[in-house]
């Protein structure tokens, strides 16, 4: 973990010299990590309720990011019952540290400054909004974000950030017991029961998540690598560049970047592909729900969700997905996609490298 945030120092130092990105490493994410870290230990003194939590059959949204994971995320964890973390609770997980900023956090959402990351960047994030699970995984730095940040920008590729079942089982229960932790105290928080997690990075930790929760269930989405690939690079650079700006890199750095993310997409559509082939992944475990079916078909979708996954639904919330069902002809995106060729990829790059994920599920790649 300490490698990871002084490997991170050292490229904002390279890249950005000692301005206000290095600063911001050095003194706000050292305290913010400090902080949640002695308050998650204060909530066994505390707070040691959250610890007769059961996080029961739990729910995964996994599938490469952009395949319309926030959409399902979001959608399924407007149900009553569902413990879903807001972008506060992601960057504050413990009981403790909630208690001491909550007042705050409610001043900051009275005034309407919640916005943590504007809509221009393809994902807008609010604080009093429902996100990503997987950012939980940002507390001891064990997630491939880790490794799309200023990281990304450093000598070594860090593949441990990529593929975590394969680090030593120590490491791997480790971080899940951190996630375990982080789920325990927000059931706590909430008093709801269900976990619906958003985990699109875990795909690369699958394995594992089976193996600590032996009740999970996980819903892959699948979606056109033709449509992914522009999607996320447009969203990766938009979000450097509002978070520490890219002008100043030097272009091998970027072009050097922008090939490891290529790669660790490929990487992950392979390692499910190659699980799934190999019978590795039980079919009662994992649904495959393609991106489009998801689209134009939300309400057959959600049923075939709910007899998967067994989750307890009520009238509001199938209320809701017929709302979303009717306005989804209607829907226009309300960020621009950046080019492929501002990354170094091409179409036809994407058609051949991708050709065993278009095979496999049927997906045309001439769309």
């Amino acid at each position: 973990m300490f490698n990871y945030y002084f490997r991170s120092l050292f490229v904002s130092w390279k890249i950005y010299g000692f301005g206000k990105v290095f600063f911001n490493f050095l003194f706000v994410e050292a305290f913010l990590k400090t902080f949640v870290f002695v308050t998650l230990a204060l909530d066994n003194i505390f707070c040691r309720r959250y610890k007769a939590a059961r996080v029961k059959r739990p729910v995964f949204i996994i599938g490469h990011p952009r395949s319309g994971t926030t959409f399902l995320h979001h959608l399924l964890t407007s149900n009553d019952g569902v413990a879903a973390f807001k972008a506060w609770h992601i960057q504050i997980p413990s009981l403790t540290g909630r208690f001491l900023v909550k007042r705050f956090i409610d001043k900051m959402i009275k005034k309407g400054k919640t916005e943590i990351m504007p809509e221009w960047t393809g994902h807008k994030v609010d604080l009093d909004q429902t996100e990503e699970e997987e950012m939980l995984f940002l507390q001891n730095y064990d997630t491939q974000f880790t490794a799309v940040g200023l990281l990304g920008f450093d000598n070594k590729e860090y593949t441990e950030l990529h593929f975590q079942d394969l680090q030593p089982r120590s490491k791997r229960m480790k971080s899940m017991d951190l996630l375990n932790g982080c789920f325990q105290r927000h059931i706590a928080f909430t008093g709801c029961e269900q976990i619906i997690a958003q985990a699109h990075f875990s795909t690369m930790r699958i394995k594992t998540m089976m193996e600590y929760y032996p009740d999970a269930k996980f819903i892959n989405i699948v979606r056109s690598p033709h449509q992914v690939v522009p999607s996320f690079f447009s969203l990766l650079h938009k979000t450097m560049e509002f978070r520490f700006g890219l002008k100043q890199a030097p272009k091998d750095l970027l072009d050097r970047y922008n090939k490891r993310r290529y790669q660790s997409m490929i990487d992950l559509y392979r390692y499910f592909y190659d699980l799934r082939k190999n019978g590795e992944i039980p079919q009662d475990r994992v649904m495959i729900l393609p991106y489009d079916e998801l689209i134009t078909d939300l309400e057959s979708a959600f049923e075939k969700i709910i007899n998967f996954t067994g989750i307890n639904v009520n009238e509001s919330i199938m209320a809701n997905v017929k709302k979303k069902a009717a306005g989804q002809k209607e829907y226009k995106r309300k960020h621009k996609v950046m080019d492929l060729e501002q990354f170094g990829i091409t179409r036809e790059m994407i058609t051949k490298d991708f050709d065993f994920v278009f095979k496999e599920y049927g997906i045309d790649p001439n769309l």
